[in-house]
């Protein structure tokens, strides 16, 4: 790779770096949640992850005293 190959290629990730900062640093958008919905439907992970998840949490319940 030649000197202005690596150059070029610094440039670019520099770019990719701080185009990527700048997008974290922004705030979100009032409605940037509705982006997410459906995003794990029919995934057998997140399934698994929320059903542990209300088990544990209905664990929690059962111990709270009445």
């Amino acid at each position: 790779m030649t000197t202005e190959q690596l150059v070029e290629r610094v440039e670019r990730l520099e770019k990719a770096v701080s185009d990527l900062t700048n997008h974290h640093q922004s705030e979100p958008g009032r409605d940037d949640w509705k982006r997410t919905i459906g995003w794990f439907r029919d995934d057998p992970i997140a399934k698994e992850i929320i059903d542990e998840a209300l088990r544990l949490r209905e664990e929690e319940r059962q111990q709270v005293p009445q």
